[in-house]
């Protein structure tokens, strides 16, 4: 009888309570965890108050939100973000939740915390429906953000976390999806005194799908979808009288995707006249922001221009169409087309990384306008550097490191967008163009769609560069003080030899630095590997100049203090050593960060001599027969052999190996063997053995002798000894007498006087 083991069925793992933060050291108490946001549809009803008050519209919403999200494990209640408004209520795939509100508003913390009548597990769908006068959320530093009221309508903003106003979500970058917007609203809107009645236009992200109009007309429904990833705080939804501009933008690749832009229909005709320029720019700018980033990542494009309440008088890169406050700069506008790619196409992962996106923009701003770039301007490099220069180092503008900053009450300073631009500009020296601009591309690239951090970004640096940046980004990104603006320098590598060099000959090899930078060399140095050098020559370290130090097979030069256009120079020497044959001394340089080589490689041929050469010995028998070898003493070490076998001269066809059988038809003949001895660098030498032999004929072993009638082994002569006649018949008879007694073989006569010519030698 068989015994079977039980197996204890898996259990599925014990539903939990979603995490009520995304971890955000900037936003604590903001994000959620436990699940994946994958998209939001969002209906939201908009209505200004019949009567007005102030200097602003107040109004109302009504609006449902659905977020489908994914569980990565099974959820007995999660939470979003919403910060006001009233929940009427809350459903889960259909079926009525339990909910509760947690706030405390000093903490930046408004959950609206969800139990499912069944835990929730894989792909769900939360819908809330709510109403209520939308308010704004105040940051830290004063600014504001969330839903604001306009003097004809409202804008919702989102950067960093105010979105949570108009709508429940997980209020992070780090958690991107989809989005659906129907926005209801009146079909004209007049100011907040009640008067300039003109048509109004509801604005979102994405595409524009539809503008549907009520069965009176009074009201029009604008559908937009967001049909690429997009992080929450990208969200904008604008209310208000706007002239509407629809164009559309060539792309590099020759496609066209639609623009639609807004312009606040009571603007000055001057302010109206920047957004009709700016839209006319949008083509080219957005073509030349792709030849750095790669393709344009969105569906879409515009710009919306409102009047807006100072609290909210800030330009933001929200998705597909930014939006700027009354008019629209041209440097401006730039930086806001950049975040299409960085802050939005790739999103931090959290707040901290913020200076990722910022930096990139403000950079993009000194480049679009330099020389290097597509104007005529400060090169960036020099833009950037003259900010660097102008903090001192003991300014509390350096004060905060960008990648270790942990107060949102400071995000927006200084360190966020001018020290993180002058990153990108000091990133661009140190590694050099031939790597920049490639991590700069494959950060699009790699990672579209996606949210990421400062430790991704330097390990790509890192990877594409193939240098090690962590001094440079802990400087820059985590220490709390002024960085180093980095060395920049041409390396060259040369050397006077021309001809091959001889055997004790000596190579001398000159190094130079010339400071091509904007700082004093300070610690630059040149790293050769010599172990293409030190394998057919050595270098005297007793003889280095100062400065440079070898060891093992690494030699290191420390570039002195060099100003700005100045060079530096050393130089070293190597002797070719007294066995090198052939090949070269090979060496390449690499430069420290911020070097970049002019000739960096020398490559010096030596002078080829042929291999130590000696005849080779032949030892064996010279029986016919009989195996021959061939030794090969007196050669250069290390030298490959190739034979061929002679008789009498005559080369033998298929005789290639140290060792050869003499054939029978080589009796009375004598062999030779030539090698010919090859070894890389070297010419190959052959050589030829002295004559072996002359070769005597094989000894043939006699017949086992006939059994007797009692046993006794009896030697018969065998048939052709029976009549031996003359000298031959006493010898043959003594051999089979010989045989009959020790029962062994019988030797013909002639085969004894074989056995007795045969000879073992060696031929020399």
């Amino acid at each position: 009888m068989s015994s079977v083991a039980a197996v204890t069925p898996a259990l599925a793992a014990d539903p939990v309570d979603g995490a009520r933060t995304s971890g955000d050291a900037m936003f604590p108490n903001v994000g959620n965890g436990g699940y994946d946001a994958l998209d939001y549809d969002i209906d939201l009803a908009w209505t200004p108050d019949a009567v007005q008050t102030g200097s602003v519209v107040a109004g109302s919403i009504v609006a449902t939100s659905t977020m489908t999200a994914r569980a990565a494990e099974p959820l007995r209640s999660f939470s979003l973000d919403f910060e006001g408004l009233v929940v009427d209520s809350v459903t889960v795939d259909g079926a009525p939740a339990a909910w509760l509100r947690e706030t405390d508003a000093a903490a930046i913390a408004h959950k609206l915390v969800v139990t499912p009548a069944t835990p929730v597990s894989g792909e769900f769908r939360v819908t809330v429906a709510y109403h209520g006068v939308p308010q704004a959320h105040v940051d830290a530093d004063g600014s504001y953000e969330g839903w604001n009221p306009t003097t004809d309508g409202a804008t919702m903003l989102g950067q960093p976390v105010g979105n949570m106003t108009g709508f429940p979500h997980n209020n992070t970058p780090g958690d991107k999806a989809t989005y659906s917007i129907s926005l209801d609203v009146p079909t004209t809107l007049s100011d907040a005194t009640g008067a300039g009645a003109a048509p109004a236009a509801a604005v979102s992200n994405g595409e524009l799908l539809s503008k549907t109009p009520s069965t009176d007309g009074t009201r029009t429904t604008w559908a937009w979808q967001q049909t690429k990833q997009m992080a929450s705080e990208l969200l904008i939804i604008s209310i208000g009288r706007y002239d509407v501009i629809e164009s559309s933008v060539t792309l590099t690749d020759g496609s066209t995707i639609p623009a639609w832009s807004f312009v606040d229909s009571t603007s000055t005709t001057a302010n109206k006249a920047t957004v009709t320029t700016a839209v006319s720019q949008l083509g080219p700018i957005i073509r030349n922001l792709e030849s750095v980033y790669g393709p344009y990542p969105g569906r879409s494009a515009g710009v919306v221009v409102d009047r807006v309440p100072r609290g909210i008088n800030y330009a933001l890169e929200t998705q597909d169409r930014s939006f700027f406050p009354t008019r629209i700069g041209f440097s401006t506008l730039v930086h806001e087309l950049a975040h299409q790619w960085y802050g939005n196409n790739v999103s931090p992962t959290t707040w901290t990384d913020i200076w990722i996106a910022e930096g990139m923009a403000t950079w993009s701003e000194s480049y679009y306008a330099g020389s290097d770039g597509f104007g005529a301007g400060t090169p960036s490099r020099e833009a950037q550097f003259d900010a660097w220069n102008s903090a001192p180092a003991g300014d509390d503008r350096w004060t905060i490191a960008p990648g270790a900053q942990t107060d949102s009450a400071s995000l927006y300073d200084y360190q966020t967008y001018d020290r993180s631009a002058q990153f990108w500009a000091a990133l661009r020296v140190a590694i050099g163009d031939d790597a920049f601009f490639p991590v700069v591309t494959q950060w699009q690239l790699r990672n579209a769609g996606t949210s990421r951090t400062g430790a991704d970004l330097l390990a790509l640096a890192e990877e594409l560069s193939g240098r090690d940046l962590q001094a440079f980004y802990r400087d820059w990104i985590l220490n709390a003080d002024k960085p180093a603006w980095p060395d920049q320098f041409t390396l060259a590598l040369s050397t006077s030899a021309t001809a091959p060099l001889e055997r004790g000959g000596s190579a001398s090899y000159t190094l130079t630095a010339e400071n091509t930078g904007l700082v004093p060399l300070a610690s630059s140095t040149a790293r050769l590997d010599v172990r293409g050098i030190l394998d057919r020559a050595s270098i005297d370290q007793t003889a280095l100049p100062a400065g440079v130090t070898l060891t093992g097979d690494v030699l290191v030069w420390t570039i002195p203090a060099t100003d700005p256009g100045r060079t530096a120079t050393t130089t070293f020497a190597a002797t070719v050593a007294e066995d090198a044959s052939g090949g070269a001394l090979t060496t390449e340089a690499a430069a420290s960060l911020g070097g970049t080589c002019a000739s960096c490689a020398s490559t010096l041929a030596v002078q080829e001599y042929p291999v130590d050469a000696q005849a080779p010995i032949i030892t064996g028998d010279t029986a016919a027969g009989a195996t021959l070898t061939a030794t090969t003493p007196g050669w250069t070490e290390g030298t490959s052999f190739a034979y061929s076998w002679a008789v009498d001269g005559t080369p033998i066809p298929d005789a290639m190996t140290p060792t050869f059988t003499i054939p029978a038809a080589a009796v009375g003949r004598t062999v030779t063997v030539t090698v010919t001895g090859s070894l890389a660098g070297y010419v190959a030498q052959s050589r030829t053995s002295a004559p072996f032999g002359p070769v005597v004929a094989a000894i043939v072993p006699a017949p086992s002798p006939s059994p007797s009638a009692s046993g006794a082994a009896v030697a018969s002569p065998p048939r052709g000894q029976l009549g031996a006649t003359g000298s031959e018949a006493p010898m043959a008879a003594i051999m089979w007498a010989l045989a009959a007694l020790v029962g062994g073989s019988v030797l013909s006569v002639a085969a004894v006087r074989r056995r007795r010519g045969a000879r073992r030698v060696e031929s020399v």
